[in-house]
């Protein structure tokens, strides 16, 4: 009886030795980061005492996933909110608002058409164009910025994200060589493993799972492996040949690599990522469609017009290039492919991209891709060879409102695949081309006369200019009207006139006239003229009215005039002004903005909840061990009394045997 007495009270002993170094273990790791609170477990033993089990970690991992989950969902909005709260308060800034640049512009403008002959406003207005187009650059260099930011943000987490996960591979061997030579599982190793994981989280939204072997293995959350066992992997960036504002991952396991989709990533790579490819992208093409809407429709109007030295007016702004991609083996031929918005379709451009294809030895294919990467609209088909081409080699595609010219179209084939995207960039690369304000074609191309004859008091007025192409127009490359063109307006009755040319030949009759206005348009001939031409009141017969490019008026400023009206069109997209479609796009940043921030901070309390029931079961309590380690002593001491009584029993019972 007495040495089971004595084993009972050695194994007291060591079990409460061993609580007692548990509960040290938990005391002195009380502010460790990552360290799970660890227990003693023991049984009851059939031959009396207690028999150790092991210590064990006290985790959930449940909890656990879902402090992952929380923290990553909450580093995702968060470095979503750092970028565009960024580019909210500057875009925002009134000093570098565009609209301030808008209405500088077009007040310089009005003030030129007070005087079309004064040099100084001329100039005037010239400077407030210049520094409108400094704006867009201003604005553009903005959005570009935040995108080399961003890269430097994902070179650098794409590096500790690298360490983190070779660490997880190396503490899994460590791991699988410690429990595999001892009995102790290696608590330790796995609070650094679970730590890595949560730092993990932080990066990505990664879903931990343990093998047969108790090694942990990482998947994002859509499924695709990031660390497998003890293998060493390395997460890349790769570059997208068809769309290089796109960002491409990809996760090497040494003899092969592994794309990742980008779509739902989460933690702050996912941040940067999204904001990267949407609301970046949006914000170069929301430009880009902004700043070709104002050069388009300035530079059609400007050449309706006469400049300074009395000739047509020419381009008062040009843009860059379209670029055109595709695969890296293609390049050579997509520099070949060359796109431009065409003269006054500005409205039709949108901030798609556009994909180019050939289907067969005759026709190709133009398929829409919006913002979100997916395929919209009607595909446009066409045949090159039937549509008419420019002096520089482009033909129309109306449906898009650009233009397009293939160089040697015999060289692209049907697998090739171009892609390109009008609005890209648009911003950045618009720049003057008029060089000082005497470009400014604030004048009429032509003169409308009243015969001092008339009988009536009716006066004629230009209406409108709408084209003065030589090819498509009455006007002459020289600047002259065409002798066939309408050089003379004749009312044969009140209610009916003639239309001659320049040798007075009639060219078009009209009767049972009622509006004395847009005759030309009246008369079948306002679109081939260009221009149209109004009467004031009911002529009476023999009133005779005539059409001249001679003698232009030095201070007129018809033209000007309809320049400087541009401010109150629908340019963008065919409806918004300039100003409202600007002012709309600062509306769409501050309510994004907004929308980011709140999911941050409900983020931020969901997380910190998961954290909060996470340590509640894993956390240390100085209280609760406090208790422990007295309630482990006391064990310890009686324990020690039971020993000692069971020697003293032995004791006594070799005395007796003596």
């Amino acid at each position: 009886m007495s040495s089971n007495l004595y084993s009972v009270g050695l194994t007291g002993l060591l079990s409460s030795n061993a609580r007692i170094n548990t509960t040290g273990q938990n005391t002195t790791n009380v502010d460790t980061e990552g360290y799970s609170r660890q227990r003693t477990d023991t049984v009851s033993s059939p031959v009396g005492g207690v028999v150790i089990r092991d210590t064990s970690r006290l985790v959930d991992n449940f909890v656990s996933q879902q402090v992952r989950t929380d923290t990553a969902k909450h580093s995702y909005y968060d470095a979503y909110l750092s970028m565009i709260s960024t580019s909210d308060n500057l875009l925002a800034e009134d000093s570098i608002s565009l609209n301030t640049y808008l209405n500088n512009s077009f007040d310089a403008l009005q003030a030129v058409n007070n005087d079309p002959t004064s040099s100084s406003l001329r100039g005037l207005a010239y400077s407030s164009l210049e520094n409108l187009v400094q704006q867009y650059q201003v604005l553009s260099g903005i959005v570009s910025d935040q995108e080399g930011l961003i890269d430097e943000q994902l070179a650098s987490s794409l590096d500790d994200l690298n360490a983190i996960t070779s660490e997880i591979s190396n503490l899994n061997k460590a791991i699988l060589k410690n429990e595999t030579f001892s009995i102790s599982p290696a608590n330790e190793l796995r609070d650094q493993q679970e730590l890595l994981a949560k730092k993990l989280s932080k990066y990505l939204d990664v879903s931990i799972q343990f093998n047969k072997d108790g090694l942990m293995t990482v998947q994002l959350a859509n499924g695709q492996p990031l660390v497998m066992d003890k293998t060493t992997t390395e997460l890349m960036i790769r570059p997208n040949a068809l769309d290089p504002k796109k960002v491409d991952l990809s996760v090497s396991f040494g003899d092969y690599e592994v794309g990742l989709k980008t779509e739902n990533l989460g933690g702050s790579l996912g941040g940067l990522i999204d904001y990267r490819t949407e609301f970046s992208v949006y914000a170069d093409r929301t430009l880009g469609q902004h700043a070709i809407s104002l050069a388009d429709a300035m530079n059609t109007q400007n050449k309706k017009g006469i400049d300074a030295n009395g000739e047509f007016g020419q381009n008062l702004f040009t843009l860059g290039k379209v670029q055109v991609y595709s695969s890296l083996e293609n390049l050579h031929k997509a520099e070949n492919i060359s796109v431009k918005v065409a003269d006054g379709q500005s409205s039709k451009v949108s901030k798609n991209t556009f994909e180019l294809t050939r289907t067969d030895s005759d026709h190709f294919v133009i398929k829409t891709i919006d913002l979100n990467g997916k395929y919209v609209d009607q595909p446009v088909t066409f045949n090159p060879d039937n549509l008419v081409k420019d002096s520089h080699g482009y033909f129309n595609i109306a449906e898009l409102g650009l233009d397009l010219s293939l160089a040697d179209i015999e060289e692209i084939d049907g697998d090739d695949v171009f892609r390109f995207t009008p609005t890209e960039g648009a911003a950045t690369s618009l720049s003057m081309f008029a060089k000082n304000g005497e470009a400014l074609a604030l004048g009429a191309p032509l003169v409308v006369n009243t015969s001092s004859d008339n009988l009536s008091d009716s006066r004629i007025s230009l209406t409108s200019v709408t084209n003065t192409n030589s090819g498509t127009s009455a006007f002459s490359s020289d600047g002259s009207l065409y002798p066939s063109a309408p050089h003379q307006i004749y009312f044969t009755s009140p209610s009916s006139y003639v239309v001659r040319d320049a040798s007075g030949v009639e060219i078009a009759s009209v009767s049972n006239v009622t509006q004395y206005t847009k005759l030309l348009e009246q008369a079948g001939l306002a679109e081939e003229a260009g221009f149209e031409v109004s009467v004031s009141s009911k002529p009476k017969r023999g009133d005779e009215f005539t059409i001249t490019t001679e003698n232009l008026g030095v201070s007129d400023n018809f033209n000007g005039l309809a320049l400087a009206d541009l401010q109150t069109k629908g340019l963008v997209a065919g409806k918004a002004t300039l100003m409202k479609a600007f002012s709309g796009f600062i509306s769409y940043v501050g309510s994004k903005t907004a929308e980011v921030e709140g999911h941050a901070d409900a983020s931020k309390i969901v997380m910190d909840e998961s954290v909060a029931r996470r340590d509640r079961l894993s956390a240390v309590s100085l209280d609760e061990e406090a208790v422990n380690l007295l309630k482990y002593q006391q064990s310890y001491s009686a324990s020690a009394q039971v020993v000692t009584a069971a020697r003293t029993t032995f004791e006594t019972l070799l005395g007796i045997m003596r």
